[in-house]
């Protein structure tokens, strides 16, 4: 039998007895060690906070509770193992996003640590044993986070003011109101993005959450767009604008850096080589080359740009520029 099973085969047996239990009928009903009915009553304790005591005048074991409330085991009994996931994913979303669910999780967090405390003594788990940096994180309204988040649960539509940085810091900020199928919310480089459908430009677009102004949620029911839809169209390029892989960028680096590179997964569709010379070729499919570049650039002298020779030569440029922009300042 089943350990979940025979754990609710023990509540109700329990339960539904008029007199305690003794440990030899639960052995005999439960078809079980004495060591297993230890252990299973152990965990209605723990993990279901059930008050089981044990009655020497019967030399059994009942449930004390309040007649007047009708007693049921949850529909799913956690382990030791389950709640601490459970605890560690809260740690890992308080710090993605500090707030986030915070209120919509109150009740399910103070349930984890009354559980907690019963197996380890402690009332939560510890912030500092896990840490989770955040670097280039911009910071956005948590509000539309959790809007976003039910928009794209529920399969509701939404309107949002959006400014898409197009027009640079000098220039005067522009913002285009929407309409959008929400589809999915994507967590990338520490940052938020919305996969939507855009009811204007009867697309799909990626919106970077931190750049909505305002989000309303309306009870429309969204465009759905098929999953298999949705990966030919963000999937098959490097980062995160999506689009179609139209070019394969060969990238070559040095025998230093190619021992962490190689254990690296830039795409899912990517192409690593061993070189006779101890440099490790790495071939990326990518569309638009933006933030290509910009991951080619942080390994500085560590990698060569292979093809195609219009990266190579954007990358080139690039250098160039920055050249120019440190010799202006040299003095002799």
């Amino acid at each position: 039998m089943a350990k979940s099973e025979s754990i609710t085969r023990l509540f109700n047996i329990l339960k539904q007895s008029r007199y305690p239990v003794s440990k030899k009928q639960l052995e005999e009903k439960l078809e079980c060690s004495t060591a297993s009915v230890e252990r299973y009553l152990q965990e209605l304790r723990d993990t279901n906070m059930l008050n089981i005591i044990y009655d020497r005048e019967y030399n059994g074991y009942k449930i004390e509770h309040d007649p007047e409330i009708d007693l049921e085991l949850p529909s799913h009994l956690f382990t030791t193992q389950e709640v601490n996931a459970l605890l560690l994913i809260e740690q890992i979303i308080n710090d993605l996003e500090p707030g986030f669910l915070e209120d919509d999780t109150e009740s399910l967090k103070q349930h984890l640590a009354v559980i907690r405390q019963k197996f380890s003594g402690k009332q939560k788990l510890e912030g500092e044993r896990i840490r989770m940096i955040n670097i280039g994180k911009r910071q956005g309204n948590i509000k539309h986070l959790t809007n976003a988040t039910q928009a794209v649960l529920q399969g509701k539509q939404i309107n949002i003011d959006y400014d898409s940085r197009s027009g640079g810091l000098s220039a005067k900020s522009i913002i285009n109101t929407r309409r959008l199928s929400p589809q999915r919310l994507t967590h990338y480089r520490d940052n938020w993005y919305l996969d939507a459908w855009c009811h204007q430009k009867e697309a799909l677009r990626t919106f970077a959450l931190d750049r909505i102004s305002t989000l309303h949620l309306h009870n429309i029911r969204a465009k759905i767009i098929s999953d298999e839809t949705l990966n030919q169209h963000y999937t098959p390029s490097f980062g995160i604008f999506g689009g179609q892989a139209e070019h394969i960028a060969i990238l070559k680096f040095t025998p230093h850096r190619s021992q962490w590179v190689a254990e690296e997964v830039w795409h899912h569709q990517q192409k690593g080589l061993w070189l006779d010379d101890g440099c490790y070729q790495l071939e990326i499919p990518y569309g638009n080359d933006t933030e290509l570049i910009g991951d080619i650039l942080k390994y500085g002298d560590q990698v060569e740009v292979i093809a195609p020779q219009m990266l190579r030569d954007k990358v080139r440029e690039t250098i160039k520029d920055m050249l120019k922009l440190y010799q202006q300042y040299q003095t002799d």
